[in-house]
């Protein structure tokens, strides 16, 4: 595996948790009917609800999910381009 894909993964993950501990907090500091309040509270979660396959002797639960919401999206699309910038 080349060493910019490390860095690049590395990078979209560090991102995406800044953006949304960013918007976590912002959700906070806004009144409870605020317009930009309902918009952070939006999520995506896309991904594989926890499945369970039961051999017997052996059991396997597997799945993922992955929730974005906008500030991570931001997050994510910030540190792409300081990584495009850092690199190239």
């Amino acid at each position: 595996m080349s060493k910019n894909l490390v860095y690049f993964i590395l990078i979209v993950i560090i991102g995406t948790l800044i953006g949304a501990f960013i918007g976590k907090a912002i959700y906070k500091l806004f009144p409870q009917d605020s317009t930009v309040k309902e918009l952070l509270a939006v999520e995506i979660k896309p991904g594989l609800q926890p499945t369970t396959v039961d051999l017997g002797i052996l059991e396997f639960t597997f799945g993922a999910m992955v929730k974005l919401n906008i500030t991570a999206v931001l997050g994510l699309i910030i540190t792409a381009i300081i990584f495009r910038k850092l690199i190239l």
